[in-house]
């Protein structure tokens, strides 16, 4: 059974031959199969499937039904884990050999974690060292045990063997690296919108210094326009994706929940800035709510400048082979995680 490895995360650009990224939504279901020969890298297959509301089994059905319909073959995955069950903490201590280091991990776990350890799976990866202060940069994780068998077994079900299992915000990070190298002394922020949450990830040059899941995503913002319009819920997502003349109406439906988000990314900046003395370069975002509409007036009001939408499908070392490269083109920045899953 695979479990949660974090020594192949965050981030890192690895040679494959053929790998399967599946990033399992609450809201959607999405695929991407990669393949590679010498230094280009192909989509030789991808798809999406909404499983909103859906019960276990046929969640699980619809993804063998996404799997076949798109042309998948390859029958091994790496999927990913995200929200309240996972706990991502940066952490410095002093330099000690591996085995002592397991221990001031578990005793860290301890101190840091919201959880009883013994319900969790807990791993580390040492980021950076510091020779002159002798102290090292670790990243620890945890992952209630319940949640990562939810997500494992409902892969299986699928008709899959799951072969490492990533975080959300790291997949969504390697992506981004896959598509150019960061400049050692340039900070990115990464904003990958989900239904549910936005992932937050930071890093300065090719190495993350901060992560976190804000529960704030698309879904929130599609009930804001219910309520004020009186739509049901996939007519308010339809209104949402294609506002057409009503775009000021709807960003005022919708203003309160951009303006929380957008609190909460206001923090996460600052703790980053305040823990470091160093600023944010750049900002992307990624996932299905990067296209709502107002976003980029936004940001450029709250934080000097717009973000840019993260596709890595706009980059010649991914080149999607098959009649399915201008749909993906235009959809790419919801497959983000599922690519930076794929390129494990």
């Amino acid at each position: 059974m695979a479990v949660l490895d974090i020594k192949k995360m965050v981030p890192e650009r690895t040679k494959l031959k053929k790998s399967l990224g599946l990033d399992i939504g609450s809201f959607a279901v999405k695929a991407v199969e990669l393949s590679s020969s010498s230094d280009k890298i192909n989509v030789s297959a991808f798809g999406t499937v909404c499983v909103a509301n859906l019960p276990r089994q046929e969640t699980a059905n619809s993804i063998r039904r996404l799997l076949s319909q798109s042309g998948i073959t390859l029958r091994e995955a790496v999927i990913s884990v995200s929200g309240p069950s996972v706990i991502e903490r940066f952490i410095t201590l002093p330099k000690m050999d591996e085995e002592a280091l397991k221990g001031a991990i578990k005793f860290e776990a301890e101190k840091l974690i919201p959880f009883d350890i013994n319900d969790c799976i807990i791993d580390h990866k040492i980021l950076g060292k510091d020779d002159r202060e002798n102290k090292i940069n670790v990243l620890l994780v945890a992952v209630k045990k319940d949640h990562l068998s939810s997500k494992l077994k409902l892969a299986e079900e699928a008709g899959l063997a799951v072969r490492l299992v990533d975080v959300d915000m790291f997949a969504a990070a390697n992506a981004l690296m896959k598509c150019f190298k960061n400049p050692a002394d340039k900070t990115v922020a990464i904003l990958n919108m989900g239904a549910s949450l936005t992932n937050v990830s930071i890093l300065r040059g090719e190495g993350a210094y901060f992560a976190r899941d804000i529960a704030i995503g698309g879904n929130d913002f599609s009930l804001a326009i219910s309520k004020m319009t009186g739509l049901a819920a996939g007519a308010a997502e339809e209104l949402k994706l294609s506002p057409n003349e009503k775009i000021k109406d709807l960003i005022g439906f919708f203003k309160p929940v951009l303006n929380n988000l957008l609190d909460e990314v206001k923090l996460s900046f600052s703790y980053y800035e305040n823990q470091t003395g160093k600023g944010i370069d750049a900002i992307y975002v990624s996932g299905g709510g990067s296209g709502i509409v107002g976003l980029a007036d936004a940001f450029q009001e709250n934080f000097g400048s717009s973000p840019s939408i993260l596709n890595p499908m706009h980059f010649a070392e991914i080149g999607l082979v098959g009649s399915g490269k201008g749909s993906l083109e235009k959809t790419g920045s919801s497959f983000t995680v599922a690519i930076g899953l794929a390129l494990r």
